[in-house]
C-alpha cells in the first residue's frame, strides 16, 4: 500500500491532486498539508512512505523539505509536483522518485504510481539479515561524512576527522610521518605536533576497532598507510570508473551519468582543509570532462537531456561561455526563445557582478538574433 502525504502551501492546488490520487485503490492519503513545517513536527506520530511535494512554497521550499524528511526517514519516496521545469536538476540530485509538472495528467500520474509500486515492492522483497553488514560508506563531496551500517559516525576530535580525510585522500599510499605533520599541524612545534599525531592515530585505531573493520593503520619506515575495507566512497567511484573508461557510447552512458551525479559540491569544501585544495581542483576538472562528454553525447540524441547536463555543468563551473552558447543554441532549436534570452541575461549579470566582464561576441550575436527576430 502506498501511504502518502501531500504538501502545497496553496490549499486550492491540493484539491485536484487529492482527487486524482483517490482514483487509485492502492493509495492511502494519510494527510494533506498547506503548512510544510507541520510535516516535520508530525513525522514522529504518523507513518507514510511517499510524499508529493510542491517546490515553490513560502515558509520552506519543497527541496529543503525533502532533505529534512530524508534526514528523519531516508526511505520515504519523494515526488515533486511543480509548475516550473527549471527545478528538475535539483530534484534529480535529491534522488527523488519522480518529478511532475502541473497540471498533472492522469496518464503521467499512472507512470509515477507504477514507479512507486515497483520501488516499494523491491524494498519489501529485500531479504532480512539479522547479522550486521559491517558496511562502511564514505562521502567526500561537500563535506566528509562517514556511515557505518547506515548510521553516521562521529570522530573524537576535528583533527582525528582530518587525519582520516587525509588518509582517504591518499588511499593505499604510505605517507611519511613528517609530511602528515606538515600538512595537519603547520607552524606547530615538531615535538608537540608529533604527540598530536600519535594521539589522533590512537583515537582513529579505536574507532576502527569499534566498527569491527578489517582495516588497519600500518607503519613502516616512518610511513603510515590506512588499509580499510570501504563498501562505497563517492570519490573512489569516480576515480575507478574514469580509469577504465574514456569515450562515451550507448553501452556506458548510464555509468557516466551515475558518476556525474555523485559530484554534489567541491571535494571536502565544507571542511576547509587547505591541503585538500589541489585534490579538489583535480575532481573539478574530472567532473567537467565527464559532463562535457555527456553533453556532447546527448546533443545528437536527446536535446532535453543535453540541456539538463548543461544546467548541471553551470553549477560546477558558472563562468563558462561555451556552456551558455550551447544552451542558447539548443533552446533556439526548440523554439524556446524566452528561456534562451533569460539564460543570456542571467549570465550577463553574473559575470558583470562577479568578474566585471562581458559575454563573448559569439554569445552576444546569438542574443542579438533572438531579440531582433
Amino acid at each position: 500500500m502506498i501511504q502518502t502525504i501531500l504538501v502545497d502551501d496553496e490549499k486550492l492546488s491540493l484539491i485536484p491532486m487529492i482527487e486524482k490520487l483517490k482514483q487509485y485503490n492502492e493509495i492511502d492519503i494519510v494527510k494533506a498539508y498547506s503548512d510544510p513545517n507541520q510535516v516535520l513536527s508530525d513525522m514522529k506520530d504518523i507513518h507514510f512512505n511517499v510524499a508529493f511535494l510542491d517546490i515553490e512554497m513560502k515558509k520552506i521550499d519543497g527541496l529543503t523539505l525533502a532533505k529534512e524528511i530524508h534526514l528523519i526517514n531516508p526511505n520515504v519516496q519523494i515526488v515533486f509536483v511543480t509548475a516550473h521545469s527549471e527545478y528538475a536538476i535539483h530534484a534529480f540530485e535529491l534522488d527523488s522518485t519522480d518529478y511532475l509538472l502541473k497540471p498533472v495528467t492522469t496518464r503521467r500520474l499512472d507512470k509515477t504510481i507504477h514507479r512507486l509500486k515497483q520501488n516499494l515492492n523491491r524494498i519489501a522483497n529485500q531479504p532480512l539479515d539479522s547479522t550486521p553488514t559491517n558496511e562502511l560508506i564514505v562521502k567526500t563531496f561537500g563535506e566528509l561524512l562517514l556511515y557505518y551500517n547506515d548510521k553516521p559516525v562521529s570522530f573524537k576530535t576535528a583533527k582525528v576527522k582530518e587525519l582520516f580525510a587525509f588518509f582517504i585522500t591518499y588511499r593505499n599510499t604510505y605517507i611519511h610521518r613528517d609530511i602528515i605533520i606538515e600538512k595537519l599541524w603547520p607552524n606547530h612545534d615538531y615535538k608537540k605536533a608529533k604527540i598530536h599525531l600519535h594521539t589522533c592515530l590512537s583515537h582513529l585505531r579505536k574507532l576502527l576497532e569499534q566498527m569491527n573493520q578489517a582495516g588497519t593503520i600500518e607503519f613502516k619506515d616512518q610511513h603510515y598507510c590506512l588499509n580499510l575495507q570501504i563498501s562505497f566512497c563517492d570519490s573512489f567511484e569516480i576515480d575507478d570508473v574514469l580509469e577504465g573508461l574514456d569515450s562515451v557510447n550507448d553501452a556506458n552512458i548510464s555509468i557516466f551519468e551515475k558518476i556525474a551525479n555523485l559530484y554534489k559540491d567541491p571535494y571536502l569544501e565544507l571542511n576547509g582543509y587547505e591541503w585538500a585544495y589541489e585534490k579538489s581542483q583535480e575532481y573539478h576538472q574530472k567532473i567537467m570532462l565527464v559532463l562535457n562528454k555527456i553533453i556532447n553525447y546527448y546533443q545528437g540524441k536527446d536535446l532535453h537531456k543535453s540541456l539538463f547536463y548543461l544546467s548541471m555543468q553551470r553549477k560546477v563551473e558558472p563562468y563558462l561561455d561555451e556552456n551558455i552558447k550551447k544552451s542558447m543554441e539548443i533552446l533556439t532549436k526548440q523554439n524556446n526563445r524566452s528561456e534562451a534570452i533569460k539564460i543570456y541575461l542571467d549570465y550577463c549579470n553574473l559575470i558583470s557582478n562577479d568578474l566585471g566582464l562581458e559575454p563573448s561576441i559569439s554569445i552576444r550575436k546569438i542574443y542579438d538574433s533572438l531579440v531582433s527576430g
